[in-house]
């Protein structure tokens, strides 16, 4: 019960740390984030050009509207870059913006309404502004000329292990979505979402954004409008808005390889790979290599880890380790699933508690030793891993060196 409260608890300061980290507070300066910016972008505002703007003002830590252009009959506002007539944030943040540009202020006070305020805007506060550019002076304004926002979702976590996400599996997530102020939104430390992967259930770049991240690491992702809410607005999530997700898997079942049982050996890189050249030596039956292992079930238990000594081709101990370790050098590092017709020597296996359908191992080779076939013994309990056997496992029985 104490170690349950204590995992319970960890569990909650780790979340409550997460919140803590996205809650900010007023910028020190002007923040710009380009939305969408032309590919031919050559009329540019400079100083003194009159810059004619379709506008949405808000308030930063409420996302409350205070002004907008498109409530006065979608009629632009108009000021001169660099001489004045508009905060000093606007002309801040629209240098070198070109036609049809659509970028979003962030503006502390300071470069805003300072702390007096002004009208519904009270003092010290941070402001928030979607701009698009129709026209530069007396250029043709370009008002219906379609949006086309970023399509990258961008992300920081963990790619480094086995087996990494991919479409087709199914997953548990905890996430944290917020706004790009900080504000929470979306919360699902509670109540997990559980689906599957490139499936079109959830979000369409959270969906996409945990590909190729890892179980139980923090992967926190940026998502552009395109692959979140668009132009709709989403509870308070406003139209064209970035959002933020900070996404924990706690549960990713390989579902491409394992809802039936795949037939078939497949092995991949684990990053960093490593090629192996003709230079290299290349394992071969009749070697003795050193490995590391792990040996994981299908729900991504590991059942077993260590290294051994392991004489190549004798397929005495997994039959599929051979068909793994053979070609490989020094360095070589692979994640497999291992079908269940090369997962058992015939009358005993390695691990016990092995499904009947298949596992997945990851083997590393350490070095290369000597051929077997020069030895005069091999210490038969190298292959018994005394340290991770289940109970279930002690009864092993393991081959006779007269097998070897």
């Amino acid at each position: 019960t104490t170690l349950l409260y204590t995992i319970k608890f960890e569990v909650m300061f780790f979340w409550l740390l997460v919140i803590l980290v996205g809650v900010q507070s007023e910028p020190d300066d002007v923040i710009v984030q380009v939305l969408y910016r032309p590919a031919n972008c050559t009329d540019i505002g400079k100083h003194g050009d009159t810059m004619h703007v379709q506008y949405l003002g808000r308030f930063y830590d409420s996302f409350e509207t205070f002004d907008s252009s498109y409530k006065r009959n979608n009629v632009p506002f108009n000021y001169v870059l660099g001489v004045g007539g508009v905060i000093e944030g606007y002309q801040i943040g629209t240098k070198d913006m070109c036609i049809n540009e659509r970028r979003r202020l962030i503006v502390p006070s300071k470069y805003a309404y300072g702390s007096a305020g002004t009208g519904k805007i009270p003092g010290y506060s941070t402001l928030m502004f979607d701009v698009h550019l129709v026209q530069i002076n007396d250029a043709p304004p370009k008002y219906h000329v379609p949006l086309v926002l970023p399509e990258e979702v961008t992300g920081t976590g963990s790619k480094s292990c086995p087996f990494p996400i991919s479409r087709g599996d199914s997953v548990t997530i905890e996430f944290i979505g917020k706004l790009p102020n900080g504000t929470i939104f979306d919360n699902g430390t509670t109540n997990p979402l559980s689906f599957v992967v490139g499936a079109g259930q959830i979000l369409a770049g959270l969906d996409e954004g945990i590909v190729s991240y890892c179980k139980n690491s923090l992967i926190s992702l940026e998502i552009p409008p395109s692959k979140a809410y668009g132009s709709r607005w989403e509870g308070p999530v406003p139209q064209w808005s970035y959002v933020y997700y900070d996404v924990n898997v706690t549960k990713h079942v390989i579902r491409s390889l394992i809802e039936d049982g795949s037939p078939n050996l497949t092995c991949q890189e684990v990053d960093p790979p490593i090629v192996c050249t003709d230079a290299d030596y290349h394992a071969k039956a009749g070697d003795y290599v050193k490995i590391y292992y792990r040996v994981l079930n299908r729900g991504y238990q590991t059942l077993g880890e260590g290294e051994m000594r392991y004489p190549v081709g004798r397929k005495l101990i997994v039959p599929g380790w051979d068909d793994i370790i053979i070609g490989s050098c020094i360095g070589q590092h692979r994640s497999c699933w291992i079908p269940s017709s090369l997962a058992h020597r015939e009358g005993t296996s390695l691990f016990l508690a092995l499904p009947e359908k298949g596992f997945f191992c990851e083997i590393k080779i350490i070095d290369m030793l000597l051929s077997y076939e020069d030895m005069d013994s091999i210490d038969i309990q190298q292959y018994h891993p005394k340290n991770h056997q289940s109970e279930a496992q002690e009864d092993l029985q393991l081959p006779s060196k007269d097998e070897l």
